[in-house]
């Protein structure tokens, strides 16, 4: 008898641990639930409160990953926003980034959005692709774009931003093509631009860049397309460009530049178009320009 009093209380021990281990788990995972669920339904409402999806929600759905550009994921997490070419207007401002911690891919380009570029740009950590080009967006590059760490695409080109290139882009070490083209952006060429090793294009032209080529662009190994042209660099074309082997076209045209073309261009045996032209260039045309064959 007193064996089988002791082997009934482990039973009942051992069901009473198994339905509290069960009841923990369905606690857990509805909890679970019940955070994605708040989560997706905060997102659902930034986009509503941007304003930008007023006339573009299908009929008979209040889920938001089936509206025009919205991707989810299984969770029902925004992934991408892609709203390009979509004819919204109004600031930048009335999409509430830091809303969107899943977000990979951001397309806005060739718009009418204006305002600035806010510092909450940086709570999009999981972000890969940034796209603002064609808007009329106004003020500076925030430092916090430098939180963007795997950020592989960035491009702000064609607004009216301002300033200076923030030394924080040297951060985005993930990057691979970096396009700020057509805006009034000046000062000096950040040097932590050059830790970006990863960079195969770089567009920086028709601003305001002054002060020299740095000869650190010779880092940039993996870089097939660079143009810096229409700017205010002034100084020597850095010999080190030369270390640029895989580069398919170089513009330098139209800034303030006065040296002698370096022999070392001759090295570029990729290179299909080069542009030197509207400068203050001297001396001879290197015969190493024919081994560009």
């Amino acid at each position: 008898m007193e064996c089988g009093f002791f082997n009934t209380c482990r039973a009942v021990i051992v069901f009473i641990w198994a339905a509290l281990t069960l009841l923990i788990v369905h606690v857990a995972s509805a909890t679970n639930i019940s955070i994605h669920v708040a989560a997706s339904e905060i997102e659902r409402q930034a986009l509503l409160n941007s304003g930008w999806w007023k006339d573009r929600i299908p009929h008979n759905t209040s889920d938001h990953c089936g509206w025009v550009g919205i991707t989810c994921d299984y969770e029902g997490r925004i992934t991408d926003i892609g709203l390009a070419e979509s004819k919204i207007k109004g600031e930048l401002g009335r999409l509430n980034f830091s809303c969107f911690p899943n977000l990979q891919y951001l397309d806005l380009s060739n718009n009418n959005l204006s305002g600035s570029i806010l510092s909450q740009i940086g709570s999009l950590s999981n972000l890969k692709y940034l796209d603002l080009d064609r808007n009329n967006l106004s003020g500076t590059i925030p430092k916090e774009i430098g939180s963007l760490r795997n950020l592989e695409g960035l491009d702000l080109s064609s607004n009216k931003l301002n300033g200076v290139l923030p030394q924080e882009i040297g951060n985005l070490k993930s990057l691979i093509g970096l396009f700020v083209r057509n805006n009034t952006l000046g000062g000096p060429i950040p040097s932590t631009l050059f830790r970006l090793t990863n960079l195969e294009v770089l567009y920086l032209g028709f601003n305001q860049f002054n002060g020299t080529i740095p000869r650190e662009i010779g880092h940039l190994k993996n870089l097939t397309y660079l143009f810096i042209k229409v700017n205010k660099l002034t100084g020597a074309i850095p010999s080190t460009l030369g270390q640029l082997t895989s580069l398919l076209q170089l513009d330098l045209s139209s800034n303030q530049l006065h040296s002698s073309i370096p022999l070392e261009i001759g090295s570029l045996s990729a290179l299909e178009e080069l542009d030197l032209s509207d400068n203050k260039i001297h001396g001879i045309i290197p015969d190493e320009l024919t081994k560009l064959s």
